[in-house]
């Protein structure tokens, strides 16, 4: 083997043996919570806000079930902001409803989530096959509660996730077992080119060894 092909081979270890220590052990964390911060992070770009009509991101989009709401009723609450409440539509996800936001993977992914209540439920999935869900009560030990309050700052405000840039977020999962789950702003951040590039070359990489294998084994018992 020259050294080149060694020094290939060697990286394509490299990257494959990188990419398999970080997804087992890659999670989704939440980083951090900014009460009444209508905004997206400044590295963010805008999933969707809900409004009318209805618009994703390219490569963004949902399904199941849920309302797009304006104001506050029986159904839902317009989350509240600093200097008033949110003017614009919202999702709210109702008692028993499930609604399923994908995408193209994303490193990070920001909610701001609207009176902030127990019951409500957030999971993450992820390329490399994690499941992580967080309840409303474990969000409210980070915010400050989890009471369902629709003006308090520790119940409406910006929830930031990350995962390993190697097990991207590919799907979201927004549920409440009671009324009502409102979600206004979503915004996400994709991986840096290098990111994608290592993935590529570790999958690519393995792809092409074991097309060789398999090549040197049919020679054998040719």
């Amino acid at each position: 083997m020259s050294n080149f092909k060694k020094i290939l081979v060697g990286a394509v270890f490299a990257a494959t043996a990188a990419l398999g220590a970080t997804a087992a052990n890659a999670a989704v964390v939440l980083t951090s919570y900014s009460s009444f911060q209508d905004t997206l992070n400044a590295y963010e770009t805008l999933v969707t806000n809900f409004g009318a009509p209805l618009a994703f991101a390219p490569g963004w989009g949902i399904s199941g079930t849920y309302a797009i709401l304006n104001g506050t009723s029986s159904s839902g609450a317009a989350p509240k902001y600093a200097i008033g409440v949110d003017p614009t539509d919202y999702l709210s996800v109702k008692k028993n409803q499930t609604a399923t936001i994908t995408g193209p993977g994303a490193r990070n992914m920001s909610f701001y989530i609207g009176s902030l209540d127990d019951y409500n439920t957030i999971t993450f999935y992820t390329v490399g096959g994690g499941v992580y869900s967080f309840t409303g009560t474990q969000l409210g030990l980070v915010s400050g509660a989890s009471d369902g309050n629709r003006t308090a700052p520790v119940t409406n405000g910006r929830f930031t996730f990350v995962t390993d840039p190697t097990d991207l977020i590919t799907s979201v999962a927004l549920a409440s077992s009671e009324n009502s789950f409102e979600v206004s702003n979503i915004g996400s951040a994709v991986p840096e080119p290098a990111t994608w590039a290592m993935m590529i070359i570790g999958f690519g990489g393995v792809g092409s060894m074991l097309r060789s294998s398999r090549r040197k084994q049919a020679a054998a018992f040719a």
